[in-house]
C-alpha cells in the first residue's frame, strides 16, 4: 500500500488530559481554539574573537507551554466540561452539588495528550488504527500556570495555559511528537500518567 498523507490537520482533534494520580479526561478540542503554541527556542550567541571571528555560545533551551480555549460549563471535578478544579486543587475534589472550589497554593502535574487523525479514535490515548493517518503530541509533567474566564463572543468559555520544562532533572524529554502513515505501522497507545510515557 503507498503511504498517504492529508494536505493539513484542521478542524477536530482530541485532547487527552491526565492529571497527576487520575485517568484520562476527555476535552473535546477544535484546532483553531489552540491560541498558543510555544515550544521553546534553543538559541544561540556568537561571541566576538579579537580576530573578527565567531565562536558560537549555545543558550540553553527556553521553556514550553500551549494555551487552549475551552468552553467549561461547571466546577466539578475530572469530567470533560470543567477545568477550574485542575488549576486550583482542592485538598479533595468536590464533585458533590453544590460545588465550591477555593483559591488555593497547591499545584499537581499534568500529562497532555494532543492527537489529529483522518479518522478519531475514542480517546486521545487510545490506539489510531493502522490503516488511517494521526499526528499525535504527548506531554508529561506539564503544570496549569493559567486559567483566565472570559464571554468572548457571548460565551462563557476560558483560555488555559500548560507550562513545562522541556527536560527533566536527568535530562530525558518531557514532550515527544510522532506521527503514523497508512502504510500499516501504528502508533502505540498513549501515556497513561502525568509523569511517564
Amino acid at each position: 500500500m503507498t503511504a498517504t498523507l492529508p494536505d493539513a490537520y484542521k478542524e477536530v482533534m482530541l485532547v487527552g488530559v491526565i492529571s497527576e494520580g487520575d485517568s484520562e479526561v476527555q476535552w473535546a478540542g477544535m484546532t483553531e481554539d489552540i491560541t498558543a503554541m510555544d515550544f521553546g527556542e534553543k538559541e544561540i550567541e556568537g561571541k566576538a574573537l579579537v580576530n573578527g571571528g565567531r565562536v558560537v555560545q549555545f543558550t540553553p533551551m527556553t521553556d514550553e507551554s500551549i494555551t487552549l480555549k475551552i468552553y467549561d460549563t461547571k466546577a466539578d471535578d475530572q469530567t470533560t466540561d470543567s477545568a477550574i478544579q485542575y488549576f486550583h486543587k482542592q485538598g479533595t475534589a468536590d464533585t458533590t452539588n453544590p460545588i465550591a472550589v477555593d483559591n488555593v497554593i497547591t499545584r499537581q502535574k499534568f500529562g497532555l495528550i494532543f492527537l489529529w487523525a483522518s479518522t478519531l479514535p475514542a480517546t486521545a490515548g487510545a490506539q489510531p488504527t493502522a490503516a488511517e493517518v494521526a499526528y499525535r503530541i504527548q506531554i508529561i509533567n506539564a503544570y496549569m500556570t493559567k486559567y483566565t474566564p472570559s464571554f468572548d463572543d457571548k460565551i462563557k468559555s476560558a483560555e488555559v495555559t500548560f507550562k513545562w520544562a522541556p527536560f527533566q532533572k536527568d535530562g530525558s524529554a518531557n514532550k515527544r511528537e510522532e506521527s503514523q502513515d497508512n502504510s500499516g505501522a501504528q502508533l502505540p497507545a498513549g501515556i497513561t500518567t502525568a509523569t511517564s510515557f
